[in-house]
């Protein structure tokens, strides 16, 4: 999600902002936990009866009786009796469905990477780590989940995600994990360590490459260095005589390979403009993209398309304030102007389909926000639901190597999501979700006309603890965290990051779901105030830097790390 920004043509924020909108983010804020699965006692198998299964092609088998024993889907059989000895799921009010679970090509799990050594480096000839570049990271290598962990991304519809290492220019390799209820480690959950490359028009923090132009600049330079030191390792094994030993250098080593079309690079990049910028790296460089965000890129699908590149289209949307699409009354001019920036948003995922693009639905990178709420606001603006389904289904598990995951079919894992309703109705709810045949139970089934209800009441011991995340301004993307503690009643907090020291917040207030608080700017003269709605263990929302220099929006998304439930 990303409004209006104050944007340099050079990619950059204009002097200052950068600095004061890092230490900002620091501020976010926090989310209650996760209301977490009951779990069930472990039968010896599972039969779904009476079930209408919709595969990712959207072909319906009604009245279907679905057995599940030792992980696996024994029998698929229409009208069958409940094998003795298993536990039944049905509804007697209406009729479950079974769907594949959602493979979230952008998701998101806990890592821990370690924090660069930034004293007595100078910000002109920064080390690797400071400048983000690290290709030979695989975020499976840190992740911190266990499989009780994931139930957020689990209640969500998601049974497996791609987990990436972070943000920077070239920061690492993203991994495939299956959010298996059982996985006592983090090495239980990975499918695919390396899925390829992550790269991105991020700079670094304080220090070269800051802004667009140094970005493009380290990428070519990068790559080249890799040619070179591929050259010189050649030669060197080929005859020593003449040529110094070249050392081990893992970061170019996995260049080399990205350039000679072995590993795909998945690339972040938001909007007709940054897609071409990719593209024509891409080119230049010699390696295989896939667009990860693709917002608004639809003026581009026929490119996309003709050179068969991929899209993991993010379904973080921005919802509409002064325009109100089903409304047929004149607009106001701030209408007007929400139209005309959210409409080709929304338009994306239709351009792609009617263009022949290979897309996939993600989360955005918020791997326990549901995808369904963006998927009907695709649907809503000309995307089929016969699409849909299958780009939070098949074609993501397809892209990422895994279509298994994605086959609903005796023999195959029990994988899948069980629903009260036909998937994009505004009410679904996912009351089952299985993976590898571990069920767990989500949201009540609601009969035909019932509301879900939502609590949006967050009390003060669920939003204490430490949260980590990111703030993001005029494309700039700034890691943060935020310390929140409770005295007295109240929340009191603190904003931390590399850059700043410990800043106090001001006016913290908790109503409902929703966190305000304010950060007192000394070196702008202003403020800056927050504004973040919690969802379980996640927090995102917008706010905006008052200052004599103007007023400078951002949004922001932060995770509790400790605290909380995870």
């Amino acid at each position: 999600m990303r409004p209006s920004s104050n944007r340099s043509p050079d990619g950059s924020t204009p002097g200052g902002v950068f600095t004061l909108l890092a230490f900002l983010a620091l501020l976010l804020v926090p989310g209650a936990a996760d209301a977490q699965y009951e779990t069930p006692p472990e039968p010896a198998g599972w039969a779904l009866m009476d079930v209408t299964v919709v595969q990712p092609d959207g072909a319906r088998q009604e009245g279907m009786t679905l057995v599940v024993r030792r992980g696996i889907i024994e029998s698929l059989e229409a009208g069958a009796p409940a094998p003795p000895g298993l536990r039944e799921i049905s509804w007697d009010e209406g009729t479950l469905h079974v769907y594949p679970g959602f493979v979230d090509g952008h998701g998101d799990a806990s890592t821990s990477f370690p924090t660069p050594e930034r004293e007595d480096v100078n910000s002109w000839n920064p080390t690797r780590e400071v400048q983000n570049f690290t290709p030979h990271r695989r975020a499976s290598d840190y992740l911190n989940e266990s499989g009780e962990g994931l139930s957020g991304e689990r209640r969500a519809g998601f049974v497996a995600s791609a987990v990436f290492p972070g943000r920077g220019p070239m920061p690492g390799q993203p991994s495939l994990i299956l959010h298996r209820k059982d996985a006592r480690t983090p090495a239980e959950l990975v499918i695919e360590p390396s899925l390829g490359m992550a790269m991105a028009f991020q700079g670094a923090q304080g220090a070269y490459p800051g802004t667009l132009m140094a970005v493009h600049a380290l990428i070519r330079q990068s790559f080249m260095d890799a040619e070179h030191h591929g050259l010189r390792s050649s030669a060197w094994a080929s005859d020593p005589r003449g040529v110094v030993a070249p050392h081990r250098d893992e970061g170019l080593a996995y260049l080399q390979a990205v350039a000679a079309g072995e590993h795909r690079v998945f690339f972040r990049a938001d909007g007709a403009e940054y897609v071409r910028r990719v593209l024509a790296l891409a080119d230049e460089l010699g390696f295989q993209p896939v667009i990860v965000g693709g917002e608004g890129a639809g003026e581009v699908a026929q490119e996309l398309a003709a050179r068969n590149v991929p899209v993991l289209l993010s379904t973080d949307l921005d919802d509409p304030d002064d325009w109100d699409p089903d409304s047929e009354e004149e607009l106001t001019p701030a209408g007007a102007r929400e139209r005309d920036r959210l409409l080709p948003i929304y338009e994306t995922a239709a351009r792609f389909e009617e263009a022949g693009v290979r897309f996939a639905l993600t989360s955005g990178g918020n791997g326990d926000t549901s995808p369904l709420a963006g998927a009907r606001r695709y649907v809503e603006h000309g995307l089929s639901a016969e699409a849909a389904l299958r780009a939070l289904t098949h074609t993501p598990a397809e892209l990422l190597g895994v279509p298994g995951l994605a086959r609903i079919q005796e023999g195959m894992a029990a994988t899948f999501i069980v629903t009260d309703r036909e998937l994009l109705e505004e009410q679904v709810g996912i009351t089952w979700t299985f993976v590898n045949g571990q069920a767990e139970e989500g949201a009540e089934p609601l009969a035909e006309g019932e509301e879900r209800q939502v609590d949006e009441d967050v009390d003060i011991e669920s939003v204490v603890g430490r949260w980590e995340g990111s703030l993001d301004a005029g494309g700039q993307d700034v890691p943060m965290t935020l310390e929140l503690e409770e005295d007295d009643g109240s929340l009191v907090g603190t904003a931390r990051s590399q850059e700043l020291p410990d800043t106090q917040l001001q006016n913290v207030q908790l109503d409902g779901a929703t966190l305000t608080f304010v950060l007192p700017v000394a070196e702008m003269g202003g403020e800056a105030r927050f504004e973040g709605t919690i969802d379980g263990d996640r927090m995102t929302g917008s706010g905006s830097i008052a200052s004599p220099q103007g007023e400078f929006p951002f949004t922001f998304q932060f995770r509790r790390v400790s605290g909380g439930q995870r």
